[in-house]
């Protein structure tokens, strides 16, 4: 049976090491939605940095980003928010408090633009950052401007080393789960509403479209992919995943997000359906 509703990452899945979208895949998603699937895009990026793959794909996908934390029925401007569940902003001002002197970029994601402090230790990182995703920072003078302000996420960008410390550290710290800590990335360390993981929003998404859970598949690579992989009737890791990520999913492809493997995984969809 060919499921109702596939819901793909992007960095480390849908995505080559070059950050791009290869074509046999591209054309293996296009069939899955004239056969009647929907197709969601479900990243940690926000709006801007998922849409222009969406139009790339030319097939309108619904919207998991964020890491959840705001999901939409379709990725066009205009489609329908269906979920939206922000940082507390107490939360958020201890966290730019916080790493504002410390050796990482402190993003602060809401209302689909990213705002930081640049300081003399983040550039580097803030240079990073944009290489990855290619989304332009909004400098701002200081985050007591954004006071009271509820972002949909934080993220800190620092070396991975730094990263580690500061991933236990902040885990003790919350370990009461009043705010959801996950990596999604070596160089990344994101904070969030506990409500916010990608497992809620794929959840919220088949709710609004009238599809069971079960009848969805969903591919992942990251710690952050692993509630979504869980919801899903069909979680898939890639091959190229973590231990710990191969370990939560139901199965692993056999093939890297560096080969046409949703074109592999579509025909074998298909020829079980027969």
């Amino acid at each position: 049976m060919i499921p109702k509703l596939f819901a793909f990452d992007l960095d480390g899945t849908l995505l080559d090491s070059g950050k791009r979208m290869r074509q046999a895949n591209i054309d293996a998603i296009r069939e899955m939605r004239a056969r009647g699937a929907v197709i969601a895009l479900s990243s940690g990026r926000m709006g801007a940095g998922v849409r222009r793959y969406a139009r790339e794909l030319g097939v309108d996908p619904a919207l998991v980003i964020l890491n959840g934390a705001e999901v939409y029925t379709g990725s066009a401007e205009g489609a329908e928010r269906i979920r939206y569940a922000p940082l507390n902003p107490a939360h958020a001002r201890f966290l730019t408090d916080y790493g504002i002197d410390k050796p990482v970029a402190v993003n602060f994601y809401y209302e689909d633009k990213l705002y930081t402090v640049k300081t003399g230790v983040n550039s580097e990182w803030m240079s990073l950052y944009h290489q990855e995703t290619g989304i332009n920072y909004n400098c701002i003078g200081s985050f007591a401007e954004m006071d009271g302000v509820p972002p949909s996420k934080i993220i800190f960008v620092g070396a991975p080393s730094y990263i580690d410390e500061q991933e236990k550290a902040f885990r003790e710290r919350w370990d009461d789960k009043t705010v959801y800590v996950c990596r999604s990335w070596d160089h990344y360390l994101e904070f969030m509403n506990p409500q916010a993981n990608k497992g809620l929003g794929l959840a919220a998404l088949c709710r609004a479209l009238g599809i069971d859970p079960a009848d969805a598949a969903a591919y992942g690579d990251a710690e952050n992919d692993i509630p979504m992989l869980q919801a899903a009737g069909h979680g898939t890791a890639m091959r190229n995943s973590t231990e710990k990520v191969r370990a939560a999913a139901k199965r692993v492809t056999e093939q890297t997000n560096e080969e046409d493997w949703a074109a592999t995984e579509w025909k074998a969809y298909l020829s079980r359906s027969l």
